[in-house]
């Protein structure tokens, strides 16, 4: 079993003391998010993992208590944009915190154990196609060394997110200028010794030269853990998605990084509502198990 933390919060960045509490006890209980009567048991020992796969923005919390995931094979997806504070307002400075925390984190683990993300591209007035060009570089430059992977994608208008995108003036790059911005981030980390990879993205992309890769990926866990691991495939990915199956002990509606394109938070009140009511010894992300509820393994 591998185990996403998460693709619907930031547990590195803000709920690092709850997962370091679950890692002692040896298991967190999920509410399922399409049925909240639902609670399942994941168990977090060794003998019952084969993996973490943590999604950050900013693992500066994470760092003082690595030590504590000695007994699993893991690796981080660290995600390190183009933006400002117009359309990531919860994160803290990127060259004060992030990239310095990005850089630690590879010197301590590995640089092949930090994909860089450059997800999700889209264009605003102010974040057009030239300033792409120039930011990608000056985080290639930053990130030489420290990743072996960076992965992209474009960025994807989900109804949920109209209003925002509206507000902020984001626009999903399209055609000819899609391929020409790959084409020379390819070259830009190619130069870098980076390899572009994607995951879900149009064929035309890979015909560049991307690399496919997964963002759960069991290849390189089992190579983290020197030996190969017999995980199936993702039963519900999107199209063209290479990703193994996961179980994510995240909650939605929890994250602090108030990205104007995020589709895990529906609402910055509500995230910040829920961050508030976390109990770091729960074994929830968020809330309580209610008398008489079930909780199946």
């Amino acid at each position: 079993m591998i185990i996403s933390a998460s693709r619907r919060t930031d547990i590195p960045a803000f709920y690092s003391e709850w997962l370091v509490n679950r890692l002692r006890e040896g298991f967190a209980l999920v509410r399922n998010p399409m049925n909240a009567s639902q609670l399942r048991r994941v168990e977090l020992t060794p003998e019952s993992v084969d993996g973490f796969v943590f999604w950050t923005k900013n693992a500066a919390p994470m760092l003082p208590k690595l030590d504590m995931l000695d007994a699993f094979p893991y690796y981080f997806q660290y995600t390190i944009t183009a933006y400002d504070t117009d359309i990531e307002c919860g994160l803290p400075s990127k060259r004060d915190v992030v990239l310095p925390a990005f850089r630690e984190l590879a010197a301590t683990v590995g640089a092949e154990r930090v994909v860089w993300r450059y997800d999700p591209i889209l264009f605003t007035r102010r974040y057009d196609f030239e300033y792409h060009i120039r930011a990608f570089t000056r985080l290639a430059d930053l990130l030489a060394g420290s990743t072996r992977r960076c992965v992209i994608s474009f960025v994807i208008p989900y109804k949920s997110l109209a209003g925002s995108f509206r507000a902020a003036g984001i626009e999903v790059p399209q055609g000819d200028t899609r391929l020409r911005l790959v084409e020379k981030l390819l070259q830009i980390a190619a130069e870098r010794g980076i390899t572009l990879c994607a995951c879900c993205e149009s064929p035309e992309l890979y015909a560049l030269g991307v690399s496919p890769t997964a963002c759960v990926d069991a290849t390189l866990l089992g190579e983290i853990a020197g030996k190969t691991l017999n995980v199936k495939r993702d039963k519900n990915p999107r199209n063209g998605c290479n990703c193994a199956a996961s179980v994510d002990i995240g909650a939605y509606n929890t994250c602090l990084n108030g990205c104007a394109y995020c589709y895990a938070n529906h609402g910055e009140r509500r995230g910040a509502a829920n961050s508030a009511a976390h109990d770091p010894e729960s074994p929830l992300l968020v809330g309580a198990v209610g008398d008489g509820e079930a909780v199946r393994r």
